[in-house]
């Protein structure tokens, strides 16, 4: 009890109200304080307008003898052509390994992205597939059903 004399505790006091005493003037005086009591910032907002739909193909059909068939006809899915996902009402379009249900989910493409078509028609649990893939990205392939692709322009 040597150390919990009256001038101990006395003096751990007074420390104790000089550091409150600082810490209310110091505190009371920030311009945090002066101006309202909390020093807010405003955030810059950028809003970003929402995906657009592609043109749709207004080219003719064109005879070609090197090949021996005519070109598709407007609006037709193609190989090589290119096509937009459409009408999933926002829920986007599963791609799959293989066609058909049961092929396995690989990845979900959105409405109003574009592919190209590399592969198909098939045909395949009453739905038509066509294996498509992202120009921008190697990664997103496969099959798709035709219900929700529409043909387009050449990006």
């Amino acid at each position: 009890m040597k150390y919990l004399n009256p001038y101990t505790i006395l003096g751990a006091l007074g420390v104790a109200a000089l550091l409150l005493i600082l810490t209310l003037l110091l505190g009371f005086g920030s311009p945090a304080t002066q101006a309202g009591g909390i020093n807010m910032q405003l955030a810059a907002i950028t809003i970003i307008p929402g995906p657009t739909s592609t043109p749709k193909i207004t080219a003719t059909p064109t005879y070609d003898p090197a090949q021996g068939t005519p070109t598709p006809q407007t609006g037709e899915i193609a190989l090589n052509g290119y096509v937009q996902i459409t009408g999933t009402k926002g829920e986007g379009l599963r791609l799959r390994e293989t066609p058909g249900l049961s092929g396995e989910h690989l990845f979900l493409g959105f409405d109003s992205e574009i592919f190209q078509v590399v592969d198909g028609p098939e045909e395949a649990d009453g739905y038509i597939w066509w294996y498509i893939l992202a120009p921008y990205d190697n990664t997103r392939i496969g099959w798709a059903v035709s219900d929700f692709l529409e043909a387009v322009t050449s990006p």
